[in-house]
């Protein structure tokens, strides 16, 4: 006999194989069908023991979640909402279960652009035209107009896609400019620029730059390769300063991409930075925003603070970007008396790290060819005045190394024309920019130990409105020097004979010594691999 079974659902089973009704219902499957089992029964237990009976067999393909297995009309209300309950589990186990190990969702950086703009009419339009035709668009550009006076807001505004906003009770020029609207806007975004009001970018330029930050672990910021365009010169002088400036620029941006790519300062003209480092920066400084407006050089006390917190500052190999150019004397003088002396005062300060070390670095390296070219003059003149001077043919050596390594150098520039080559190797415009290049560093750090505090800003923003800051800081300085000069003959015509052989052998000794390792410093520069790196 068959044993009857406990459960609710056996009865029905038992009923319909008797009377030969629909097939029970049996929610995890898709159907169930029923065979006679008693021929392989009677095969195993022998015929006198055969047992009669079926054998349910199931079907393995699951029922789908959300729908009945079989018409529940005519079943009891608990046993149909026991199947709908079962049904609603399932959906709701399987929804959890793919909400929870779903794939994580690509998420696209945001990128916010910030442009201070003081008066800048002139050139706001195409750095937004070269902004807007970017490959890859900024989410959000804002030009801050700080306290302008011409139609720089009103030419921003007529550009779709622009952000438009004035600065409120700024006294802190550039630098406050870019920490209100970073007050402002920086709110949800992972990348953060910083471009110049008279920069244009490459058309590939930031999509470069936030590859680069994106790809490069613990990365605070990255810069684009700076050059300058030469027709923008209308003057043989203005041609010739944007000539000195590219040569200037592609030798400083060709050494720190052959130093892995670090940079000391990422330039203000067109920088990329992590959004979370800026935060972190502000949050550790305690400041308004990431820009100290107690630095002149704004951008190289950023950097430093991000080298402090063991972030990575590189220079970009790909990114291109043309910033303003100096088209005078006098405005390139302001702007470089400006850097030199920030960076004084940022040397002033006692600390000492790897990043301020490279910074002493550059400046020793500037100060030892001052010290070369100075002492070689006094010596050459003193050697004249008392009829002690050899000529030898090996001091033509330094000469034509520096010659070969400013060639490379003009060679490797974008845009490069046979002019940049010729002033290149005829080496005295190189040279006379190196003496200017000194008399701006003197100056900057006479004021800085002297403990004289003046607005570089302003002295700049009034050099490049073509006005003079006077005569008088030239005539005075011109004067110093002449009177230094006039005692310091006097007292050599004056000076015994055996002091003067005495300075003359010890000093072209000393000078020798250097202006050897000096040569030799610039033949590693001129055979060292470019790597595939062009400035």
């Amino acid at each position: 006999m068959r044993t009857p079974s406990r459960h609710p659902l056996a009865k029905r089973w038992q009923s319909a194989d008797r009377d030969g009704g629909h097939t029970p219902y049996f929610p995890a499957v898709s159907r169930v069908c029923v065979r006679d089992s008693a021929p392989r029964q009677r095969d195993e237990l022998g015929e006198g023991n055969s047992m009669t009976g079926k054998e349910i067999v199931i079907a393995p393909r699951p029922v789908p979640y959300g729908s009945a297995a079989a018409d529940l009309s005519d079943e009891p209300f608990a046993i149909r909402m026991a199947a709908r309950l079962g049904d609603t589990k399932r959906s709701v186990d399987r929804f959890v279960h793919e909400l929870r190990y779903r794939p994580p969702r690509a998420r696209t950086a945001r990128m916010l652009v910030l442009i201070p703009a003081h008066n800048e009419e002139a050139t706001i339009a195409k750095t937004l035209d070269a902004l807007l035709t970017q490959s890859r668009v900024p989410d959000r550009i804002v030009v801050i107009a700080d306290n302008c006076t011409d139609d720089t807001e009103k030419i921003a505004r007529r550009y779709r896609g622009v952000t438009v906003m004035r600065t409120v009770d700024n006294h802190d020029r550039k630098v406050g400019a870019l920490n209100q609207a970073w007050r402002r806007w920086q709110a949800g975004y992972d990348f953060i620029a910083g471009i110049d009001a008279d920069t244009q970018l490459a058309p590939d330029c930031l999509q470069h730059l936030e590859e680069e930050l994106a790809n490069t672990p613990r990365a605070g910021g990255v810069m684009a390769r700076y050059t300058f365009d030469q027709r923008l010169g209308t003057t043989p002088m203005a041609r010739l300063l944007i000539r000195l400036q590219r040569m200037e620029f592609a030798g400083w941006t060709m050494d720190a991409l052959q130093k892995n790519r670090t940079t000391y300062v990422l330039g203000g003209q067109a920088s990329l930075f992590n959004a979370d480092a800026l935060r972190r920066v502000t949050e550790r400084n305690n400041t308004p925003g990431p820009w100290d407006a107690s630095a002149q050089v704004e951008d190289m006390q950023l950097t430093g603070d991000l080298r402090g917190m063991r972030y990575e500052t590189l220079v970009s190999p790909n990114a291109r970007a043309h910033a303003g150019a100096m088209l005078t004397f006098r405005s390139l003088w302001a702007q470089r008396r400006k850097w030199d002396e920030g960076m004084a005062r940022l040397l002033a300060k006692p600390q000492l790290s790897k990043w301020t070390a490279t910074l002493w670095r550059q400046q020793l390296s500037l100060l030892s060819n001052g010290v070369t070219r100075l002492l070689f003059l006094f010596l050459l003149t003193f050697s004249l005045m008392v009829h002690q001077f050899v000529w030898s043919w090996w001091w033509l050596t330094p000469t034509v190394v520096a010659s070969l390594l400013n060639a490379r150098v003009a060679w490797t520039m974008p845009n490069r024309t046979m002019g940049d080559v010729v002033t290149a190797m005829l080496l005295l415009p190189v040279e006379a920019y190196l003496w200017f290049r000194l008399a701006c560093t003197t100056a900057s750090w006479s004021n800085v130990l002297a403990g004289i505090k003046r607005d570089g800003w302003e002295d700049q923003a009034r050099a490049e409105r073509g006005a003079s800051n006077g005569p008088g800081r030239i005539i005075t300085a011109v004067a110093i020097v002449a009177v230094l000069a006039g005692l310091t003959v006097f007292g050599w015509l004056h000076a015994p004979l055996w002091l003067q052989e005495r300075v003359l052998t010890v000093g072209w000794s000393l000078l020798a010594v250097v202006t050897v390792l000096q040569t030799l410093m610039m033949l590693i520069r001129l055979v060292r691999p470019s790597r595939g790196y062009r400035p």
